[in-house]
């Protein structure tokens, strides 16, 4: 869909004579002597202030959560930057979690143990024992680091979207006046209150309870199917042999309690976290939907290249966030379902919900972002083209520089490739589970 339109863009460039029309230079537009390329696409960078109505209420999301910027207090933690909050929090809490292996013995093989890894590679026949250190772990270490890396991604998403409404006006000062302000800020107002609701104590706890119960149902689905039944190499039953591996798990409850514990309490707090990460992208595209009626989303500054990306960095570090914290939680969820639990009827529709969530908070915004982010470039267009004849060969190249430009802060060929990853990773080790498996 996305590459169509792409495609569009130059058909139309060439095709539509009525667009090729006379430039004339918006009064007080800035040019710039030439200078090295930049990542956006060739253009130079130009750093000059432009001038902001401000007139749009920002968006707020960081009332979503105290630890996000709604939290303001004399302590440490509190004088601190939200991203650089969590990033100590996670240091902590990982550090944390490895002494206790370490106090456990629960983070290397013991003496005379194979390995269940060393088992799937190299089988042995009847092994009496089998350990699951979390140094030789995977999913355990993903398990791990994901919970506390979503967080950080997180807070750079609540800072996009707070520099969203600023950034974007101010990319279209040349049109900023017939804006219809009143419906705008009607709108952020409304996105404000529903990222309250789920930031204040009532709200907080109702997602507090079902964090604690999926993490709960994921420790009970271990603990009744054991882990990797899939990956059984050796002459045990399968029964046998996941039962085996449980026993020698890093986090088995019955043997190493207070790391299971540590694995639990991770667990809840990546739920509570992420459930509030989705409940603000399904805001915040919910917001763009309605904003783009209003002509405005998404937008370019296409007469001042002020930041690398055309205006569009805070869009960028957006985008960068929600694909990396969204294939963090794939391969997470993925490796939990299809290497420790069975591939099952439970699995396919865990991974159901996971490609519509994903479709749901990172390719529907998208799409509605470069749907903005395109219209803009008409608008910009037909704004300086308007009711002239035809244009010079100075005229063509600015014409043609502006339609060649990104639509989107990034390629397109990469949103694809995250794109394909999201859709078709679960299926690929799926079926790799089902080929390596007994």
């Amino acid at each position: 869909m996305v590459i169509a339109i792409s495609v569009g863009d130059k058909q139309d460039v060439g095709s539509v004579v009525g667009r090729w029309r006379l430039l004339r230079r918006i009064p007080g537009a800035r040019t710039r002597p030439a200078s090295p390329a930049v990542a956006a696409g060739g253009a130079a960078l130009d750093r000059r202030p432009l001038v902001v109505s401000g007139r749009l209420d920002p968006l707020e999301p960081e009332l979503i959560s105290g630890l996000l910027g709604r939290w303001h207090g004399s302590s440490f933690l509190a004088r601190t930057k939200p991203r650089t909050r969590f990033l100590l929090i996670g240091l902590a809490a990982a550090a944390l979690v490895v002494i206790l292996a370490l106090i456990d013995k629960g983070l290397t093989n013991p003496k005379g143990v194979r390995p269940a890894i060393g088992l799937i590679i190299n089988p042995a026949r009847s092994p009496a024992r089998i350990s699951l250190a979390l140094l030789q772990d995977p999913v355990g270490l993903i398990a791990i680091v994901v919970p506390l890396l979503t967080p950080i991604l997180f807070a750079v998403q609540v800072t996009a979207i707070q520099q969203f409404n600023p950034a974007n006006e101010r990319n279209i000062t040349y049109r900023a006046g017939s804006l219809k302000y009143e419906k705008i800020n009607q709108q952020v107002k409304t996105t404000n209150e529903r990222f309250r609701r789920i930031g204040g104590g009532p709200g907080s706890f109702l997602v507090l309870l079902p964090s604690a119960a999926f993490s709960g149902l994921v420790s009970y689905l271990i603990n009744r199917w054991g882990l990797f039944p899939s990956w059984n190499k050796t002459k045990l039953t399968n029964t046998a042999w996941q039962n085996r591996v449980y026993a020698g798990w890093w986090a088995n409850p019955h043997s190493h309690l207070v790391l299971a514990i540590a694995l639990g309490s991770l667990g809840c707090y990546f739920f509570y976290v992420v459930i509030k990460q989705v409940y603000m992208g399904v805001c915040f595209a919910i917001y763009l939907v309605q904003v783009v009626d209003y002509d405005f989303g998404l937008c370019a500054n296409l007469s001042a290249n002020t930041d690398g990306f055309w205006g569009m960095l805070p869009a960028r570090r957006f985008m960068q966030a929600t694909y990396s914290s969204a294939l963090g939680h794939t391969i997470m969820v993925v490796g939990i379902l299809v290497v420790w639990l069975p591939f099952n009827a439970f699995t396919v529709y865990v991974l159901a919900l996971l490609l519509a969530i994903n479709i749901l908070v990172v390719i529907y915004p998208s799409v509605v972002g470069y749907a903005a982010a395109y219209r803009e470039k008409t608008c910009f267009v037909d704004h300086i083209l308007g009711g002239h004849a035809a244009p010079t060969a100075e005229d063509t190249a600015l014409i043609e520089r502006v339609w060649e430009m990104r639509t989107l802060p990034f390629r397109i060929g990469s949103g694809l490739t995250a794109i394909t990853i999201y859709l078709l990773f679960p299926l690929l080790l799926a079926a790799a589970s089902r080929l390596l498996g007994p």
